[in-house]
């Protein structure tokens, strides 16, 4: 009979006494001391110390010098400059692969060698680390739980990938990789909430040890799937996601196995497990405490999904211009300039744009923000202001508006129709734009069918 595949239970009369007698193989206590200063304290326990700071409110400011400390700031510069001769630059720039962050794994891994030797050495009397074990694979448990809840929820609460209008007259030849990946994944809030709500589920069962079993499971599963898309379309979280795939691994390796022997037709004994304290009320208090964590961390990801899916997912504000505008007529200082010029041919004193200065389309997508496509189909945003009441819009060289690049009042005829009149590059340009109808890209119209008489493929 198979029984308690994936759930451990209650520790038998004895197995405290057995804690004490069992002896690990000597390179198994190696190992385990290597790993828990590694993945436990170096990447499990810094990812969680850093989680819950943001969840008590810390400034993002605070939370980066912090990491900065934890990245072993001096070793790891010292690293960087004498090993890989790359400076470090701890600049929070939102992604994950930055020279310091594989420069810190690097050091990491090395300086976990002496306290390793250090460690064998003042404790190599301990026979076995069943009780050590049981705490690293808590620790493992909440900052994997952590880590799938955030990323889970801003999927939940589409937010991570999130529609943007430039997408849909973008050249797809135009796009990285990761682009690519965002653009397919955004045009499926169904999609992209799926994998988010998968997440989410690994993290809720690793939150108890009852559950953890199945959970530890399903996190290999929603893990590797990320570190595979992160590898395949070059998004550049690639060295967090290995990490959480190697947390999500050592945690559901025993139960992996036990799931191959039962699929196999063996006997499968119930999995003990060490308890974590000594007493078993304070073991009941320690699962209280940790469904409370579960819980403060639920609430607080949520949260966090909930404010970045307003301020910047597909919940966010649109811009009071929203939509994709076509320029059907662009003159400069009252001379029309087509949209279609050879412009190696135009002597440059005739004054007409380059392809890089021509609009063939504007962008309204967020309320502080257009973004430009010219006539070689290249993108430019600029930080924008957009006054209802002057009718006007600003386009400036930063957020806080105090390099102003132009200044264009409008007047909106039709409700699909806009001009712009104002001075750009020094020069008075003026521009009639017609708004396109969405329905006419078939990513955002075609919608789902059940029945298709053929594949509609275009």
């Amino acid at each position: 009979m198979v029984t308690g595949v994936l759930a451990p239970q209650e520790p038998a009369v004895g197995d405290i006494e057995r804690e004490s007698v069992e002896r690990w193989h000597p390179a198994v206590r190696v190992l385990f001391r290597f790993g828990f200063v590694v993945l436990g304290v170096g990447m499990a326990g810094v990812w969680l110390l850093h989680a819950l700071l943001r969840t008590f409110g810390l400034s993002q400011a605070a939370v980066a010098e912090v990491a900065r400390w934890t990245a072993l700031h001096p070793l790891t510069d010292w690293v960087g400059a004498q090993i890989f001769d790359v400076p470090i630059d701890y600049t929070v720039t939102g992604s994950g692969d930055t020279a310091a962050k594989w420069a810190a794994a690097f050091t990491l891994l090395l300086a976990a060698v002496p306290v390793t030797v250090a460690w064998s050495a003042l404790d190599r009397r301990r026979p076995n680390y069943a009780r050590l074990y049981e705490w690293f694979r808590l620790l493992l448990r909440i900052s994997l739980a952590s880590a799938l809840l955030l990323y889970g929820m801003i999927k939940v609460l589409p937010t991570q990938m999130s529609f943007n209008l430039e997408r849909l007259v973008e050249p797809f030849g135009n796009m990285s990789p990761m682009a690519v990946l965002w653009a397919q994944s955004s045009l499926s809030e169904p999609y992209e909430m799926a994998l988010g709500a998968a997440e989410v589920a690994a993290a809720l069962l690793l939150i108890l040890p009852v559950t953890a079993g199945l959970g530890s499971v399903l996190a290999v599963v929603v893990t590797l799937q990320v570190l595979l898309m992160n590898l395949s379309f070059d998004v550049p979280v690639k060295l967090f996601a290995l990490q959480l795939f190697l947390c999500a691994t050592v945690l559901a390796a025993p139960d992996i196995v036990r799931i191959v022997r039962a699929l196999l037709g063996r006997a499968v004994e119930s999995r003990t497990s060490t308890p974590l304290l000594s007493t078993p009320g304070a073991n009941r208090i320690l699962l209280v405490a940790q469904a409370l964590m579960g819980g403060w961390l639920l609430c607080a990801m949520t949260v966090e999904a909930y404010d970045g899916w307003h301020t910047y997912g597909n919940a966010r504000p649109k811009s009071p211009l929203y939509g994709i505008w076509n320029v059907t007529e662009y003159s400069v200082a009252g001379e029309q300039v087509p949209a279609l010029v050879d412009f190696r041919d135009s002597p440059p004193s005739t004054g007409i744009p380059s392809p890089t200065e021509r609009f063939r389309r504007i962008i309204f997508d967020i309320p502080q923000g257009m973004t430009v496509q010219r006539l070689d189909d290249s993108l430019v945003s600029f930080p924008a202001r957009i006054d209802t009441d002057q009718h006007t819009v600003t386009l400036s060289k930063d957020t806080a508006h105090q390099w102003k690049l132009a200044t264009f009042s409008y007047v909106q005829p039709q409700p699909d129709r806009l001009i712009l009149e104002g001075t750009l590059g020094g020069r008075p340009v003026r521009m009639q734009l017609d708004q396109v109808d969405l329905a006419q890209y078939p990513a955002v119209s075609r919608g789902f069918h059940w029945v298709q008489a053929t594949p509609y493929y275009r």
